[in-house]
């Protein structure tokens, strides 16, 4: 059974082809997947798991750049 995403819900595009994901599910998986085959983008969870995908969508420029020097605790 596959589940366009409604527009109002926030999730991220694609980030290889740009295209809206849809949810599809196996037995007790739910799968928030590209609906380009070639992609094989995917997030496989017990619930859809928006976060992750969104996490995994991020372009370069979105992901925040820090300016702290790391620091060993170990």
């Amino acid at each position: 059974m596959i589940i366009q995403v409604q527009p109002n819900i926030q999730c991220k595009n694609c980030i290889k082809c740009g295209r809206r994901p849809h949810v599809e599910q196996h037995k007790k998986y739910w799968v928030l997947t590209c609906p380009n085959k070639a992609c094989k983008n995917s997030v496989k969870s017990l619930i859809v798991d928006f976060a992750t995908w969104n996490r995994l969508n991020k372009t370069a420029n979105e992901i925040p750049t820090t300016t702290e020097t790391l620091k060993r605790i170990a």
